[in-house]
Formats: structure tokens, C-alpha cells, sequence
């Protein structure tokens, strides 16, 4: 019993260690992000903050596992670089029975985190999704970007070539009005909202358009100053806040999405793309958490083998098998919508590889 705390108390310093360290690498990265995306368009810095919180479920299902990992390789590698490993072998015991302990409290880890992957994450994910509404709701000129064609308004199509978000000024601008045909050019103008209303004053600007009654008329009208005001669909933004992407689901409403998606289309099912998208959605919620108790089972006869104890031997390990296992994540994930590989491969595909190294380790090690 004693061997047993010692073995756990030694996993403890190097799990939150490793878990502080990741998230704080990654909500960095999401910081900078946000930086580029937001900041600077005069959005509030509680709402970027908030942001920032609500991306951190999403990143604690990635760190957590990870965490683990860190601590048993950072454990066991000090274990066996300090010949603590051979004492407990000398003594007549197999070191790699040190192992239960950590895969016991990894498996209660990973119940806890399909917990958290079907209540906690789901809900966080669609809170992010309405503040980003929130966000384009209050600062209309949000929803425009430099060069790139925006159709986010019913009925005209918007290119920018410039526009600076703290004063919500556009420059060098497009617009084609869909329903008339006409196309409005302007050096510049101003983007303002009021209610459900987004209004852009034009300046110094030209309507082009053809006559409706003799399409061989064209007309070219010039104006100091025009307006154009916006109607925001208000029925789709309430759409929007309550619908549910595959994200922002739990794993029962996306098994009952999937049900839904059947009776519609029943025809060809392994081919449908949004049920291999639910599915690939449906299978992540449960593998990554399992990657606890795998990472247990690989990590233990891997730390023993190498003998590096230390941050360094610990971190350095894991990121190698870190890299890995996101790449096959991401890539699965992308496969797996495309129906190229099947929806439970191609999320269980890094488990399975380092499931079996794992056990190929073990036998090496007995």
C-alpha cells in the first residue's frame, strides 16, 4: 500500500504541471488569434475575454490526456533513471505492475472527461458561437473583411478593399445589388448600426446600372453622399442562436441527429457526408478520452526503457507522441467527413497504433 501512494504521489506534481504548461501554451495560441481577429475592430475586452473562456473547455479535452501522459513518462522515467525500478524488480516484484495504479486513476480520468466532452464542452462551444452573433450584431463592420466578397446581407453582395474597424470607415468600395442589377462604387464610406438596421454611408461615389425598360440604356449616376440601409434577418439570428452544430452537441443528440438524418435520406447512408461528420463528432467525444488509459499503457514500459527523468525527458517524450496523435486526429477527422476512411477509424486509428505499442512494449519488458 505504501509502494502504491508513493507511486501516485509521484504522478501528481508532473500532471499538473504538464496540464498547467499545455493549456497555458495553447490558450496563447488562441490569444493570438483573437488578437488578429478581433482586437483592433474596437471590440470590447470582456467580450475577447470571454471568448478566451469559452475556448477553454476545448482545450482542456486536448491538455488533460496530454497531462497524463507527461506525468507517467516524468514519473516512471526519474523511477528508473534513480535504478528504483531494479531495486523493486531485485526484490522480486515485476516493475511493470507499478503500472495498475496509474491505469486505475486513468480510467476514472477518462470517465470523467466523456463527462465533460458531453455536458461541459457541447455548452461552451454554442455560448462561444452566440457571442460571436453578439459581436457582428454590435459591430456590424465585424461581418466585412479587406478583399473578400461578403453575402452576409440579403439581397447585395460587398468587397471592401480596405476597412479600418476602430472608426468602422471602408474604403475603395462594391456593392451589387442582386435584385436590381445595379453596382455602386464609392471611395469611401461609413458603416453604423441602429436597431436591426445596418446603414453604410457612401461618399464621392458613382450607380451604374442598365434601364429595366430598354436594356440598351445605361445609365451612370455620381453622388456626393448615399445611403444604403442593411436589414438584418432577425429570424436567422434566432435560428443561429438556437441551432446546434456537430460541436455543440452531445453524444446522444448527435446519435438522435444521425436517426433523423436516416429517416430523410435512407439511401446510401455510408456515402452521406453529414452522417459521417456526426459520427466522426460522435467517436472524438469517447477517444480522446480513452487516449488516458492508453497513454498509461504505453508510457509506463517507455519510461522504463529510456531512463530520462526530469521535465526535460518528460515533455520531451510526450511531444513527440503529442504530434503524433494530433496529426492523426486532425487528418482522421478531415478522411472521416470526406467518407474516404470510416467515421470510428478514423478517430480510433492513434489509439489502436499506440494501444498496440504499448503492448508490445510491456511483453519486451517482461
Amino acid at each position: 500500500m505504501l509502494l502504491v501512494r508513493y507511486i501516485l504521489r509521484e504522478h501528481i506534481a508532473p500532471f499538473f504541471t504538464g496540464l498547467i504548461f499545455l493549456t497555458f501554451i495553447l490558450i496563447m495560441n488562441k490569444f493570438f488569434i483573437v488578437i488578429w481577429d478581433i482586437v483592433g475592430k474596437g471590440i470590447p475586452g470582456g467580450m475577447v475575454l470571454s471568448m478566451l473562456w469559452l475556448s477553454l473547455p476545448s482545450i482542456f479535452a486536448l491538455t488533460v490526456p496530454m497531462a497524463v501522459l507527461v506525468a507517467v513518462l516524468m514519473a516512471f522515467g526519474r523511477l528508473s533513471a534513480d535504478f528504483e525500478t531494479v531495486a523493486i524488480g531485485a526484490a522480486g516484484k515485476n516493475p511493470l505492475t507499478l503500472m495498475i495504479p496509474p491505469l486505475a486513476i486513468s480510467f476514472f480520468i477518462a470517465v470523467g472527461m466523456v463527462w465533460f466532452n458531453n455536458h461541459i464542452l457541447p455548452d461552451a462551444n454554442h455560448r462561444l458561437k452566440n457571442l460571436t452573433i453578439d459581436i457582428s450584431r454590435k459591430k456590424p463592420g465585424f461581418r466585412l473583411q479587406a478583399m473578400v466578397l461578403v453575402r452576409d446581407f440579403e439581397d447585395y453582395d460587398i468587397l471592401v478593399r480596405d476597412i479600418d474597424h476602430k472608426t468602422s470607415r471602408i474604403y475603395d468600395i462594391t456593392i451589387n445589388e442582386k435584385s436590381t442589377g445595379r453596382t455602386i462604387l464609392s471611395k469611401q464610406g461609413v458603416v453604423k448600426s441602429k436597431g436591426d438596421i445596418v446603414y453604410i454611408n457612401l461618399f464621392q461615389g458613382e450607380i451604374h446600372e442598365i434601364d429595366p425598360h430598354d436594356v440598351s440604356k445605361y445609365r451612370r449616376i455620381e453622388f456626393a453622399q448615399h445611403t444604403i440601409a442593411l436589414p438584418l434577418d432577425t429570424a436567422f439570428i434566432r435560428k443561429e442562436r438556437t441551432y446546434r452544430g456537430d460541436r455543440e452537441l452531445s453524444a446522444w443528440a448527435l446519435r438522435k441527429c444521425i436517426k433523423d438524418v436516416l429517416v430523410k435520406n435512407p439511401v446510401n447512408p455510408s456515402q452521406n457526408r453529414e452522417i459521417a461528420r456526426l459520427l466522426v463528432e460522435y467517436h472524438k467525444k469517447f477517444s480522446i478520452p480513452v487516449s488516458c488509459i492508453v497513454f498509461i499503457l504505453m508510457g509506463v514500459p517507455l519510461a522504463i526503457k529510456v531512463r530520462k527523468g526530469g521535465a526535460t525527458g518528460g515533455f520531451g517524450l510526450s511531444l513527440i507522441f503529442f504530434i503524433f496523435y494530433y496529426i492523426c486526429l486532425i487528418g482522421g477527422e478531415e478522411l472521416g467527413d470526406r467518407c474516404i476512411i470510416p467515421a470510428w477509424l478514423s478517430m480510433w486509428f492513434p489509439n489502436i497504433v499506440l494501444g498496440i505499442f504499448g503492448v508490445i512494449l510491456c511483453m519486451r519488458s517482461r
